[in-house]
């Protein structure tokens, strides 16, 4: 059973292959401010259905991460 998702506006959509077994409160001061839960997925579970033209990236300094978003 997939499951849609979508950042508050509706301007980025995703699905996903099934609900998350748990997530991750971050504590970084750009998730903080936000409020933010991550999931991990495997690539083969996530789709993105919004346009990669329409989604804007925000890159922590270690390139470890990225963070993909509305603009």
């Amino acid at each position: 059973m997939s499951i849609k998702g979508s950042c508050h506006c509706k301007a980025t959509q995703f699905e996903v292959s099934e609900a998350p077994t748990s997530v991750t409160h971050c504590t970084c001061s750009f998730c903080s401010k936000r409020g933010a839960l991550h999931a991990y997925y495997r690539p083969n579970q996530f789709k993105l259905t919004t346009a990669r033209d329409r989604v804007s990236t925000y890159q922590w300094r270690s390139y470890s991460c990225q963070h993909h978003h509305c603009a």
